[in-house]
């Protein structure tokens, strides 16, 4: 404010701003608001601003709104609670708008200044407020019921605030005003009262409730319209946790046993969603038996979203009979007996049930019931559901369902035992999703959860196919994802079986005829060295060594952990010196060539499935959690070797693809074998490595390095085709006989690299299909597809283009 200009003139210069028709200019000055008042004083701001406000209300809505928010702030600037009377006018004039987000802050404002009036003030000033607005004639507000419901709202909401606070004869005037509002003769009013006596109820003296709202509680009982008794069922609960159990059976109970029956679907739709609460506020042995009754009506109800609701509520409710046989009778407790005679019937319907979306459901929640039941239970009643889920159910997604929890079974539960019915299905889910590709990438998370309870054999001998297939998969996100749960197998079955049995799929697509599949195996050796869901502390990995080291007093121990040690630092000098290779040190030194190249954002394809297993993996890939793992083969020395043995191999091999991309991934995937190694070897000049090996003697560490020599020179595992299932698979496109062509050699056009200049490139895969790119350029790159990949033609006709392309 200028020093020559009074306060009154700053008001001046505020009320004719407010006049304009610029919404910035009165969005400015609404916003000084707080700073006029403080310059006006009290007695001006009480007897001018605010009157000259509440004569031009008719304002934006962005600016009603920072009024609201302002007038929070506005109780000290009229001289305290005692003179906020001129507020609550003004709060009571913004109710009127029609603008939801203002009435939500107007009503928090409202509470905020009630909350800090005393009795007295309460009594004097907010009372009559809200006495006046409960009186009003509702329909002179606004003619459309969403009005109503919202000037309603904020009537009751207020009343909750200051019920605790005012006297009793006032209480009784108020819980008055409340009692018409819930017989108002509008359904939207009655239903809003309604949904505030849940809370208010918590705030009644016990006398009050039973004489005075147990009548209101039975009033709408039988209102006319379902969708106000549909608050019935939280007003019982509320009810249930305030009164004693005679007063539950005598008051309550009957009207909730009624709601089974209802005529209405949605009543009863609202007792199912209540029903584990129910059970839970009336766990009384002399009702039990009659809530058990009506959760058998409802999962048998006609209406499918009865049942569905029910069904997603039987965890609930089944955990809460439990609890309640365990506190009312603990010496003779019959649950599960209960369970077994009068549940698990009606569960096998379930699984039966003619709608879809209820055996939907039902696979989602059945596999919680095994936290609740026995062993024995489980394994007779509950198990044999499952499975006859899993074998005869013709739905994809309720199988699917099924197995995406198989981590929930308790640890007693051995898969090995229906090996056939996974088998079978994961087989047809394969088979018959074509469409459903989804199916089939959430088919790679219920393989590790059944990797969590089945052997390494039992996997072979019935997933390892089924994971091939997935491999090359014709959707983009499967085969980028497949490789995500190869450390975690690796992990859990160790190093050398997925080297024996599921490393050879990966090599096998270095000689597919389609360049995008031939990033498989890059995509494999980059999850092997960086999981997308490695868990625990990240870029270290001896330092679990190191700890058994300066923790063990086992002489033994610490032999175990250098012998390790030696081999990695045996490995690690094998690689450096490989990668000094002419070969290797070329690629190498294009990576400057490729610095725009970003590799794949695996959340892109798999954010789903990654975070499932986030969630459910607790297991650091390159830990070694306990002293029985040295006398393994640990993660990280069968890690290298594979490297050694056969990455490098492969890395050469599409080096010389004649697709420019593969080349470029290839340069990439060496290059992070390359950063990997060095980590390691920094790891391995730490003083702590060189004390540990001490213990060694130079026979033993020269003996340990000629095995590591002789491991390195074994040639890698090869795979048949005669080891695929083909019939799960679009085509046969994968020819093992390409290397033994006495042209393998032959470019199919230049090579390549020092002559590309790479501005952005990252191959810009469709997530469901990449047909769509296979006859256009990049868009986002300077590359151009070189070559165009055969698509649907049998393994023969493949044969005969390429051999007379190398006969021209």
């Amino acid at each position: 404010m200028d020093e020559s200009e009074t306060p009154l003139d700053e008001f001046e210069v505020f009320k004719d701003a407010i006049k304009e028709e610029d919404l910035e200019v009165q969005i400015k000055m609404m916003k000084q608001l707080g700073s006029l008042a403080k310059h006006l004083g009290e007695e001006l701001t009480r007897d001018e601003l605010i009157p000259f406000i509440q004569e031009n209300i008719d304002f934006h809505d962005e600016i009603l709104l920072n009024l609201s928010e302002q007038l929070e702030q506005f109780i000290p600037l009229v001289g305290g609670y005692e003179h906020s009377q001129s507020v609550l006018d003004l709060l009571r004039k913004l109710c009127h708008t029609d603008e939801e987000i203002v009435i939500n802050k107007t009503v928090e404002t409202m509470k905020t200044i009630a909350l800090g009036l005393n009795s007295d003030l309460t009594e004097k000033l907010f009372v009559p407020m809200v006495e006046a607005m409960a009186s009003e004639d509702l329909f002179t507000i606004c003619i459309y019921h969403i009005y109503i419901h919202k000037h309603i709202t904020i009537i009751l909401y207020v009343f909750q605030t200051i019920y605790s606070k005012v006297k009793e004869e006032t209480k009784i005037e108020l819980r008055h005003s409340f009692r018409v509002l819930v017989q108002d003769e509008s359904p939207i009013v009655r239903k809003k009262a309604a949904s505030i006596l849940v809370d208010l109820i918590f705030l009644l003296e016990k006398d009050c409730l039973r004489d005075e709202f147990i009548p209101v509680f039975d009033n709408i009982s039988k209102d006319s319209m379902d969708f106000v008794r549909t608050m019935l069922m939280r007003i019982a609960i509320a009810l249930c946790k305030n009164l004693t159990e005679s007063e539950i059976e005598e008051f309550v109970f009957a009207t909730v046993e009624s709601c089974a029956d209802d005529t209405s679907w949605n009543i009863r739709l609202m007792l199912a969603h209540h029903i584990g609460e129910v059970q839970e506020n009336i766990p009384f042995g002399k009702m039990r038996g009659k809530i058990l009754a009506m959760y058998q009506k409802l999962i048998n109800d006609i209406q499918d979203e009865v049942r569905v609701e029910a069904v997603n509520n039987l965890s609930s409710y089944c955990q809460n009979l439990k609890k309640s046989y365990e506190t009312t009778n603990s010496v003779n407790n019959n649950f599960e007996a209960v369970f077994q005679q009068s549940i698990v019937p009606h569960l096998k319907r379930l699984a039966n049930d003619p709608n879809e979306n209820v055996r939907l459901a039902f696979s989602t929640n059945i596999i919680a019931i095994s936290s609740i039941v026995g062993e024995n239970c489980f394994k007779e009643d509950i198990m044999p559901i499952i499975e006859h889920i899993l074998e005869q159910d013709s739905c994809m997604d309720i199988q699917e369902n099924i197995l995406q929890r198989l981590h929930s079974l308790p640890a007693y539960v051995d898969l090995t035992e229906s090996s056939l019915s996974i088998k079978i299905v994961v087989r047809k889910l394969i088979f018959n999703s074509h469409a459903k590709w989804r199916t089939r990438r959430s088919l790679l998370v219920a393989f590790l959860h059944i990797a969590n309870t089945a052997t390494g054999a039992y996997f072979s001998d019935n997933l390892k196919m089924f994971y091939a297939t997935l491999l090359g998969d014709p959707v983009f996100a499967v085969r980028r994802t497949a490789p995500v749960i190869l450390p975690l197998l690796a992990k859990q079955y160790g190093i050398e079986w997925a080297t024996d049995y599921i490393l050879p799929f990966f090599r096998m697509f270095v000689k597919d005829c389609r360049y995008l599949y031939r990033y498989i195996p890059l995509f494999g050796i980059n999850e092997l060295m960086n999981p997308s869901v490695r868990l625990g502390q990240k870029e270290t990995y001896l330092n679990d060594l190191r700890h058994i080291i300066q923790t063990s007093n086992d002489d033994a121990d610490k032999k175990k952990v250098a012998a390790i040690l030696t081999r990695i630092a045996r490995m690690i000098d094998t690689l450096k010196y490989k990668l000094e290779d002419t070969i290797y040190r070329d690629i190498l030194t294009l990576n400057e060539s490729i610095d725009d190249f970003t590799s794949d954002n695996i959340m892109l394809y798999a954010d789903e499935c990654v975070t499932t297993i986030k969630t459910n993996c607790n297991c650091n890939i390159f830990a070694i959690e306990n002293k029985s793992m040295l006398d393994q083969r640990i993660y990280l020395d069968g890690l290298l070797a594979v490297i050694i043995i056969e990455y490098l191999q492969i890395i050469r091999e599409l080096f010389d693809d004649p697709i420019v991309n593969v080349q470029i991934r290839s340069i990439h995937a060496l290059n992070k074998i390359k950063e990997f190694t060095s980590k390691i070897d920094d790891e391995l000049k730490e003083t702590w490595v060189s004390e540990a090996v001490d213990v060694l003697t130079a026979e033993e560490k020269e003996q340990i390095e000629k095995l590591v020599d002789s491991e390195m020179d074994e040639r890698p595992k090869m795979i048949s085709k005669e080891d695929i299932d083909t019939q799960l698979m679009e085509d046969d496109r994968i020819d093992n006989n390409f290397e033994d062509s006495p042209d393998d050699k032959t470019d199919l056009h230049d090579r390549k690299i020092p002559e590309i200049k790479v501005e952005a490139v990252d191959d810009q895969v469709s997530i469901v299909d990449e047909t769509e790119i296979i006859n256009s350029k990049e868009e986002n790159g300077s590359l151009e597809l070189i070559e165009k990949p055969q698509f649907e033609i049998s393994k023969a006709h493949a044969d005969e283009i390429w051999n007379s392309a190398l006969k021209a």
